[in-house]
């Protein structure tokens, strides 16, 4: 059994990587595909080149690389990839081993700004000690399979480039089991002689005969009466399979065939997805390593969440260890958190930093305070409140959770007013939020939002949060207890208590025992963000806002906000500036002043 995994990678001055930045894969154990998730230029693409060199599945010399490899362009970082891999051992066709079990490390050397040599170099073990000799040339005896969906048309085609090379996985696939079947084999003489026999009678008797003599005649000339013999027909019998072609004939026509390059990229990509499948149904004894790079880049949507869980998840659970790119929230499990792999650019260093990996802890199945993820009794709240919200927080780097959809409506248009008052930019302050990669998410109750700030801490996600009060008095500075039996002994929730002044509504006074509750919420709403990470609106939106109504309306608020141009710290302190980068926008416009 072919079997190939890889256990760990390392990368460091890479392109846009800098500091090293290890990442870990999940074990055998863990039957799911691992995803790598990051905001457009996080260094996804230049992960999935590191794993190819790291895999040696790239052939690296002295002109595989260039300056635009060294991180910021500096031959002083010189480029390091290091991978860990278990592997079987397989034998090549003079009986020697191929093994790519154990250590692989890049190495460069530059003298005086030029690449002097790369290669990579193999070791059983960890401390470097004991060389492993059987891994040059070993990634070809294993079944690795890269395909870009970007171009996906490449990835159909089996030419060979200039070089004699093949580059497309389905290339080197169909090579790979004419190279190995054994009944093919034994038919090749016949195939070339019937081959042979059948194209001298196409050509018996034909003016392409005679013009194929013309040239035969004239080139003889041309070299001194030279006595040779002109072949014209088919390609060699190793590389007639590679100058093969599909054809579809649509609605089981079978006489009007197309070549499948004539098609759009989104059905390509699906006969991809086939492709695929065939791959991984023919090989039930190997493990193979699949990486992709962004398969849902053609596909609709359904197809997407389709592709995940009938070809992604399908080869998993069959023990391949499969890797890819995606910007899609329809091909990640949120909750299965082990195979999240998720990168960012940190523009200050610019380079990329790898924001989480957790190959060995996933999301607690439990929620809070009796809320279950997987518990049906749930599912109406988790419709409503949970799904919709963990695939945006995952793609973002950074969240704000408000209440409801009259907080969204608020924030994005306060938002929008002040990028504008500080640009002049029309387009930029109605974009600026997806410009940097901020999301505002609805919870729709504080027992929610705690939840989604622990998913945010979870996954390395920053966020805000903002809440309404719900009190008239503002003591949130009281509410710094560790435990909840310190806050049930404290005079706050004891004595003071009746003292609170909280409304329903209908503008009736709240019982002792809602305040409690509430205020016991509020309390686990801070325990879970730190009031550094949130912001109170006392007593609620509305009345910060002086939207005086009870009525909830959106157009009435909104209303309201296009009287106001100025808002101050009640309702967007300068620790939301800050997080949303609006603080540094009014540095730059008064410097500009």
């Amino acid at each position: 059994m072919s079997y190939i995994r890889i256990k760990s990678i390392s990368v460091e001055n890479y392109r846009s990587f800098g500091k090293r930045q290890t990442i870990i894969f999940p074990d055998q154990t863990h039957k799911k595909p691992v995803a790598i998730v990051g905001y457009n230029n996080s260094g996804k693409t230049n992960f999935l080149n590191a794993i190819l060199y790291g895999i040696r599945e790239k052939s690296v010399n002295k002109d595989t690389f260039n300056i635009n490899d060294f991180h910021n362009r500096d031959y002083n970082n010189k480029p390091s990839i290091e991978t860990e891999i278990s592997s079987s051992i397989e034998v090549k066709g003079d009986g020697h081993e191929a093994e790519l079990k154990g250590f692989h490390s890049l190495h460069i050397s530059v003298v005086d700004n030029e690449i002097e040599d790369v290669n990579i170099r193999s070791f059983c073990d960890k401390e470097q000690q004991s060389k492993n000799s059987y891994a040059s040339g070993a990634a070809k005896y294993f079944k690795i399979f890269y395909v870009n969906f970007h171009e996906v048309k490449k990835e159909l085609s089996t030419k060979k480039t200039n070089w004699g090379n093949l580059t497309s996985f389905l290339a080197k696939h169909i090579k790979k089991i004419v190279e190995k079947d054994k009944n093919m084999e034994g038919k090749r003489k016949v195939f070339e002689g019937e081959v042979k026999e059948s194209t001298n009678k196409v050509l018996a008797d034909s003016k392409l005969h005679s013009f194929l003599e013309d040239i035969r005649s004239n080139y003889s000339k041309n070299l001194r009466d030279s006595n040779f013999f002109i072949d014209f027909g088919l390609p060699d019998y190793e590389n007639i399979f590679l100058d093969m072609i599909f054809k579809i004939g649509l609605n089981g026509d079978t006489e009007n065939l197309i070549p499948i390059d004539h098609f759009g990229d989104g059905y390509i990509s699906m006969f991809v997805m086939a492709i695929i499948q065939a791959i991984a149904e023919s090989n039930k004894s190997d493990q193979c390593l699949f990486l992709f790079e962004e398969p849902e880049s053609f596909l609709h949507e359904n197809h997407q969440e389709y592709f995940y869980k009938t070809v992604l998840c399908n080869l998993a659970e069959k023990g391949h260890q499969v890797i890819y790119s995606t910007h899609s929230d329809k091909m990640i499990d949120a909750f299965d958190t082990r195979g999240l792999i998720r990168f960012e650019y940190n523009e200050e260093d610019s380079e990329t930093i790898l924001k989480y990996n957790n190959p060995n802890e996933s999301i607690a199945d439990d929620g809070l305070e009796g809320f279950s993820l997987h518990k049906i009794a749930d599912f109406n709240n988790y419709i409503k409140m949970i799904e919709p919200n963990l695939n945006k927080i995952v793609f973002s780097q950074k969240v704000i959770l408000v209440e409801g959809p009259n907080d969204l409506l608020t924030y994005k248009e306060i938002i929008k007013k002040l990028v504008f008052s500080l640009t002049n930019d029309a387009m930029y302050s109605e974009t600026y939020l997806n410009f940097k990669n901020i999301s505002i998410i609805p919870h729709h109750g504080k027992i929610t939002a705690r939840f989604l700030i622990k998913l945010c801490k979870h996954l390395g996600v920053d966020f805000f949060c903002i809440n309404d009060f719900d009190f008239r008095e503002n003591f949130t500075s009281e509410l710094s207890f560790d435990s909840l039996e310190d806050l049930y002994k404290s005079e706050l929730y004891t004595t003071k208590i009746a003292e609170l002044k909280a409304f329903n509504s209908k503008g009736d006074p709240l019982s002792e025992a809602t305040k409690r509750g509430m205020i016991t919420t509020n309390w686990g709403l801070i325990k879970e963000a730190s009031l550094e990470k949130i912001h109170f609106n006392i007593p609620k939106l509305e009345s910060v806002i002086g939207y005086e109504s009870n009525d909830k309306s959106s157009l009435g608020i909104w209303t309201k906000l296009q009287e106001k141009s100025n808002f101050g710290e009640e309702i967007f302190p300068r620790s939301l500036k800050k997080f949303i980068g609006i603080e540094a926008l009014e540095r730059v416009h008064a410097s500009k002043s």
